[in-house]
Formats: structure tokens, C-alpha cells, sequence
């Protein structure tokens, strides 16, 4: 294939760049990367040193962090104002899996979580960085969360499959994309691992929830936030005006936002 085309471990997850465009400089390629290291430096709550561990802490004020993380908490507290709660950085840092983390101060009171908003920003921030390069046409998948821009080749359009929640090797669905961006929430890699700030718990009527929108952040902020709603995450998510959605229900029954259906291949 045209282009450059590389995967790394990053952030605790396979990132793949694969760039089409055959003039784009390998140094492009590499400051992405680059990019990307650094995020994990500054916002990782493994890493007893990074900014965000710091922050939980207490020993770094959020004034006196890099503008970005201030960038990154200011969108995070705006997406728990819109999703009434159901995503929460709070929240997430509460949960017992993180508070564990050694050195990490995420037991402490306003400690944060941002990972479920930090993927998404960091992999569309490593596509400006391409683009800058003179990417036009290129997929960053993060962890299975990605984004497309312009087409894998001349007359073609990007072709997405979701995986199957439940079976390995099938896909729930395969979309034809252009410049847009997919983010999935679901049990199929790390269990029942999201849960309702409200209540504490799982959800156990959903299974997976798949949001397409513009911006990868946002779209997997809202795929999180529409699982921990449950079951009413589906007739939430039918009403945002920047994402369509699909959301499978532990019963098998699949449901979709008016526009979703339109993104899928027959």
C-alpha cells in the first residue's frame, strides 16, 4: 500500500497511523508518535509522575499544569454538565481499579480520570499534526476507537467494521465512512468496566454502544456516557445533534439513532 503505515503500543494500547498519501514525510509519522508518548507522559494515572498523578496529589494545581491538561479538564467538566453526570472523570478516578494505581492520588477528593476523553483528543490532535504534514487521506486507530480522513484510495471510501460483542471474529456491523470518527464502548475487551456515577454499578442490560461523529473525543465521551445510561442511553443518544449511534442490548435487540443506518453497508 501507498503511504506509511505503523502500529506502536501507546498509552497502554495498540495505535495504528496508516497514511495514504505517498508525499507525506516518515517524520510526520514520527512526531505523531512522538505526540502521543507525550500525552501518556503528562496524563497517564499509571505513571506516578505525570501531570494528572500530580494533580490527584495535590502537589501540582490545576492553574500551574500545562495549558492542555487544562484544555482537557475544562472538556471534560463541560461533557459531565451534557451528559447529566453519565460521563464524569470524578467519578472514574473513584472507581476501585484506579484508586489502586501506586502514587497515582486517585483516592484523593477532585481527583480525575481522563482517559475516556484523553484517547480520543490525543488521536485527533496526532491527525492535525499529519495534516500539517500534507496528510489528506489517512486512519489513526487508537485501541479500536479511530478516525478517517479523505479515502484509502482514489473512487473508495474508508469501510469500518464493529466488532461483535459477543463473538469473536464477527462484526455487529460495517460502515463506509469519509472524514468522520467511530468510538465504541462495550464488554468485549475488558468486561463490565464502565459504570453509572449515579449508582455505582454496571449496567447490565447493555452490551455495546457505537457512536460516529466529527470529533473522536466527543464521540467517545458519548459512547460512555450512553452505556452507563443503560438502556436508556439509545433514546438519549437519538437526540444529539453530533453523533449517530447503535446500541446492543443484552437481549440481542440492536437499536440505532435516525442517521446511523444510513452510514452502514447493505
Amino acid at each position: 500500500m501507498p503511504g506509511h503505515a505503523r502500529i506502536e503500543d501507546v498509552m497502554g494500547m495498540p495505535v495504528v497511523i496508516h497514511v495514504r498519501d505517498e508525499q507525506v514525510p516518515t517524520e510526520a509519522v514520527d512526531a505523531a508518535f512522538a505526540w502521543l508518548r507525550w500525552v501518556d507522559a503528562v496524563f497517564s494515572t499509571y505513571r506516578a509522575d505525570s501531570e494528572i498523578a500530580r494533580l490527584n496529589r495535590g502537589e501540582l494545581a490545576e492553574r500551574d499544569a500545562d495549558p492542555l491538561v487544562q484544555e482537557v479538564l475544562d472538556a471534560c467538566r463541560a461533557l459531565r454538565e451534557r451528559t447529566g453526570g453519565a460521563f464524569d472523570a470524578e467519578a472514574a478516578a473513584r472507581m476501585a481499579e484506579v484508586r489502586v494505581r501506586p502514587g497515582a492520588g486517585a483516592g484523593r477528593p477532585g481527583a480525575v480520570e481522563p482517559a475516556g476523553y484523553v484517547k480520543g483528543w490525543a488521536a485527533a490532535k496526532a491527525w492535525e499534526l499529519l495534516e500539517q504534514a500534507g496528510a489528506r487521506n489517512a486512519l489513526v486507530d487508537a485501541g479500536g476507537d479511530l478516525l478517517v480522513r479523505g479515502r484509502p484510495a482514489p473512487g473508495e471510501r474508508w469501510r469500518v467494521g464493529i466488532q461483535h460483542p459477543r463473538e469473536d471474529g464477527r462484526v455487529a456491523a460495517v460502515l463506509e465512512l469519509g472524514d468522520m470518527a467511530v468510538a465504541t464502548s462495550g464488554t468485549y475487551r475488558r468486561g463490565r468496566h464502565i459504570v453509572d456515577p449515579a449508582s455505582g454499578a454496571a449496567p447490565c442490560e447493555v452490551v455495546s454502544v457505537t457512536c460516529v461523529g466529527r470529533d473522536l473525543a466527543v464521540a467517545d465521551a458519548l459512547a460512555t456516557a450512553g452505556f452507563a445510561m443503560g438502556r436508556a442511553g439509545a433514546a438519549w443518544l437519538a437526540v444529539q445533534p453530533d453523533v449517530e449511534a447503535m446500541v446492543i442490548l443484552d437481549d440481542d435487540t440492536v437499536q440505532f439513532t435516525p442517521g446511523f443506518d444510513a452510514l452502514r453497508v447493505s
